[in-house]
Formats: C-alpha cells, structure tokens, sequence
C-alpha cells in the first residue's frame, strides 16, 4: 500500500513540474485540459523525444558559463601612425594642359635616381632619346658650345647645370636617328653599327657607352595617326626599362598634333602620372608661337618645328633639367 502511495505521489509530482515547465514557453491550458487533468491524475505524461524535466534540472543544478561570463581577452590593437599620408593632388592627366612647365619631381623619382648612382652611373651624364628634332643643331647642343647661349641675370643659375652636364648637351646620342619611334628604339635594325654591338637596340647602346643617371624621352612626331593604343604601350615599355636600370626618366610633350585632339600628348601625360616620373609640358612653351611653333610649310605644316621653337625648347630643357637634377641630388 505504502509502495502504491509512493508512485502515486511521484507521478503527480512529475506531472506538476513538467506543467511548471511548459508555462513559461506554451499558452495556458484550456478549461478541458485542466478539467483532464484533475479526472485522470492517475494518467503519467506521453513520452517525449527531449527529457524536459530532467535536462532543467541538470542545467539548474550545473549552471553554464554563458557569453557574458566567458573571460574576455585584452584586444590587440595596430598602433595609428604617428604621421598624415601625403595625398596625392596630382592633376589628373587628362588636364595635361594645365600641368607646369617645368617638371614637379616626387620622392619616387628620387630615388629612382639615388639606385641608380648606388649602381655606378655617371652623376654627370644624361642621354636623349628622340628623333631629327632631338639631335644637337636643333636641341640642347649650343649649351656645349661657348659663348653661344646667354642665361640672362635671372637665369644665371642654371649655369652650375650646363657645368655638371658639360659634354651631354652636344654629344650625338645612339638613341636619336631620323624618323626614331618607341618601337624602333628596341629595334638592332636602328642601331649605329659603327658603335653598337651585334643585336643591340640604340637604347641598349646609349646606355652601355653613356651609362646616364637620367634619360629625356622625346617622341610621338613619327607615330601613325589613331594608333594611341600601341604606343601606349610601347612608351611603357621604354620607361620600364630605364626604371629597371635606375635610369630616371623624364618625359616630354610634343609641339605637333598629328594625330588630332593631342591624344599622344594625352597618354605620354598619364605614362608620366602612372610611374610617377618628371613631365617637362613643351607644348604649353610654344603655345604662343603662330601655329603653336609647328613649321606651316614643312612636312605639310604638322610636325616640325619652326627656329624659335626650337630655342625654346633647349630653353626649357634647360629649365627641366635644372629642376629635376636639383631636386634628386638635394643632401
């Protein structure tokens, strides 16, 4: 009788806390269920997949260490720099006719340089690479030549340049020959076999001979009309391989527009703005001259240049060269 008791008195148990349990999850039970209940208390709940009653009293009797609770270890944190990054305020090169003349130099274009002088070339020596209008009659050459040029008192200083470069000015450079592109500058077929080696390029040669810490490129006259795309390409090509050698370069816009809407000028710009080397802006010299300084009778009236340009042009070499030498070499 007593055992009777007993299991009577556990299973009403049971079924007071699992309705302890359900109540804060289900609805209230209705008038029947209640009504249920109290007729047939002698009835044990239906089996579940989930022993309710016994996992809340497992998680009672052994609290878990929630979210809240769990240690929480000191956040290592990446020091801010101690400086502001220089931001960029370069035009972009599509406003290319509104850069400087003269040529901003960067601090990549500076040490570009200083490998190159680490590397052992000449501190004293630049190359041209270019075409007929490059050559030293027409470009540069009268700095090699006393009493020919006169700076004026304004432009005095610009004499230690024409000092420190003595002999580059005037000498013939195996990267300029008549009708020279930036395709066939990679070409043996253009080079002076009375000075190059066998199967080497005129940039190959003039770097051997010359071995220059700074390169001016100045082409585009010769290149076909609507081809902007490959020489693109072939103007990336030459300014890598002088950067590869530690050659700064510095690049030059043209006079001419040949090829409409100086879209050349336009690309030689954004090749500029992309490797972030010196653009000497010519054009913007000779916008004042009658038909921009391009000779109207030779040629056609598109590509040369007429003899005031061509002063201008050693002129603001000059000047460029002053500017970016000065700039590179400062202590």
């Amino acid at each position: 009788m007593r055992a009777k008791t007993l299991l009577l008195y556990v299973t009403l148990l049971a079924m007071v806390l699992l309705a302890a349990c359900g109540a804060s999850s289900t609805p209230a039970p209705n008038s029947d269920s209640a009504n249920q209940i109290e007729t047939e208390p002698s009835q044990p709940p239906e089996a579940t997949d989930t022993p309710v009653i016994a996992a809340t009293a497992t998680e009672a009797d052994n609290p878990q260490p929630t979210a809240t609770e769990a240690p929480v270890e000191a956040a290592t944190l990446t020091p801010a720099p101690d400086y502001t990054p220089t931001p960029d305020t370069r035009l972009d090169a599509y406003y290319w006719r509104n850069w400087p003349l003269v040529p901003e130099v960067s601090k990549n274009a500076r040490q570009i340089y200083l490998r190159g002088l680490e590397q052992g070339h000449d501190p004293n020596a630049f190359s041209k690479v270019g075409d007929c209008q490059s050559q030293p009659p027409v470009f540069f050459g009268i700095y090699d030549t006393e009493d020919r040029y006169y700076l004026g008192e304004d432009y005095e200083f610009m004499q230690r340049t024409i000092d420190h470069f003595a002999g580059s000015f005037g000498r013939e450079s195996l990267a300029v020959r008549n009708g020279l592109s930036v395709a066939s500058v990679f070409s043996p077929l253009w080079a002076d076999q009375e000075f190059c080696d066998s199967g080497e390029t005129p940039i190959d040669c003039e770097f051997r001979l010359h071995n220059p810490s700074i390169v001016i490129i100045s082409l585009g006259t010769n290149w076909q009309p609507g081809a902007e795309l490959s020489f693109d390409e072939y103007l990336r090509e030459l300014v890598e391989y002088a950067i590869d050698r530690n050659v700064l370069p510095i690049l030059v816009t043209k006079a001419d527009n040949v090829e409409g809407d100086y879209l050349l000028n336009e690309v030689i710009a954004q090749v500029a703005y992309d490797y972030d080397i010196p653009l000497w802006n010519f054009w913007a010299a000779v916008q004042h001259l009658p038909n921009h300084g391009v000779d109207p009778e030779k040629k056609g009236g598109l590509i040369y240049l007429v003899p005031e340009a061509w002063d201008i042009k050693s002129f603001t070499g000059l000047e460029a060269l002053d500017a970016v030498w000065t700039a590179v070499s400062a202590e």
